[in-house]
């Protein structure tokens, strides 16, 4: 398998990058990074652009659809097929709910097209860098490289998907249980859509933070699974485990802290939501102006937003974490002519690992 050298996407991509020098987020750096991964992903794999992306965007708008409409109506019909002795539209409330059951059994069968991309993808990209490295040599530390090949292709590809799978499905749903708001009542919808933007804040910190400790994190493993197995087979070891496990172990829990910083802010603001909303609706049934089904319906739909939303910028963290990573093996995986690209890339990074990961 050959990459083309000449590649007019990375000629796209190197001045989309350039035009983006003075932007003021991080989130959106490395979103164009990780397009610029996906781009490469399509190289190795075929049709993954083509056929695998529009399949997820269908599967999880589907969902969006049924997670976001299908459930939040379903409820408010037999909550007041109940209260009105309304028995047609308490079956109306079943059988949404009954729909809702069957597009998320299909669409979790029609995935697998799209996963056995993802694997083919990884197989080839590995494959490449080996056939890269046998005709142009080793041209960094060979302890790193091992890692790079067996761990850091793995990770890409993988968290890739956890963007993809994460940010698709979570976003749909948060603007469709959104909608279902404003349909309810618009005042309340207003509020509503002002409650989760505090959540892209939370993201863009996470992602400005967590660069350096994952680069450190993703070193620190490659040279421990060299050392390892040196140890296992008997071998020199031309390092120190213990240090190199120690500075590991810092790292992954400097992650695991900024982890916690967004789950914790995003639950505060989820939760504290919540009760504002509910306080507003509730006095809009007090007043009778809303019923008690659409009282229910109002909130599983916020409920449902603001899940949707903290899960939807949490994948926007989790690529974060992939476009440090991909930074380490993208020299091996792009063309002469993608580079200017990637040196732009580094340039526009906000936060760099102190020591030098090539």
């Amino acid at each position: 398998m050959e990459l083309n050298d000449e590649n007019p996407g990375s000629k796209k991509l190197h001045h989309a990058l350039k035009s983006s020098k003075r932007t003021v987020s991080k989130l959106h750096t490395d979103t164009l990074l990780m397009l610029h991964s996906i781009a490469i992903l399509d190289k190795t794999t075929s049709n993954f652009t083509k056929i695998g992306i529009p399949i997820i965007l269908v599967v999880y708008l589907a969902r969006g659809f049924a997670n976001g409409i299908f459930i939040p109506y379903s409820m408010t019909y037999i909550i007041d097929g109940l209260k009105n002795q309304d028995n047609k539209l308490f079956q109306g409330g079943v059988m949404l709910l009954i729909t809702t059951a069957l597009v998320f059994v299909v669409t979790e069968i029609v995935q697998m097209i799209y996963f056995k991309k993802l694997t083919r993808g990884i197989a080839s990209m590995k494959r490449y860098i080996i056939d890269r490295i046998k005709r142009e040599g080793v041209r960094e530390d060979p302890e790193d490289l091992v890692g790079k090949i067996s761990s850091d292709v793995d990770f890409v590809v993988w968290n890739v998907n956890a963007v993809l799978t994460t940010l698709f499905p979570n976003l749909f749903t948060a603007i469709t249980a959104l909608y279902t708001i404003y349909s309810f009542a618009p005042s309340i919808g207003f509020i509503a859509t002002a409650s989760i933007t505090p959540y892209v804040l939370y993201a863009e910190i996470y992602s400005r933070r967590v660069e350096t400790y994952r680069a450190q994190e993703r070193k620190m493993y490659a040279q421990s699974i060299v050392y390892i197995k040196n140890i296992v087979y008997g071998e020199s070891v031309n390092g120190d485990l213990d240090k190199t496990l120690k500075t590991w172990e810092y790292s992954i829990n400097k992650i695991l802290w900024i982890d916690r910083f967004y789950f914790a802010t995003g639950m505060a603001t989820w939760f504290s939501s919540m009760g504002l909303i509910a306080v507003l609706a509730g006095r809009e049934v007090t007043m009778g102006k809303l019923g008690l089904g659409v009282l229910s319906g109002i909130l599983y739909a916020t409920l449902t937003t603001h899940s949707g939303m903290l899960n939807a910028m949490w994948a926007l963290c989790v690529q974060g974490q992939t476009a440090t990573t991909l930074k380490r093996i993208l020299n091996y995986l792009e063309s002469s002519s993608d580079t200017r690209g990637y040196n732009v890339l580094r340039q526009l990074a906000f936060t760099k690992p102190k020591k030098s990961i090539h």
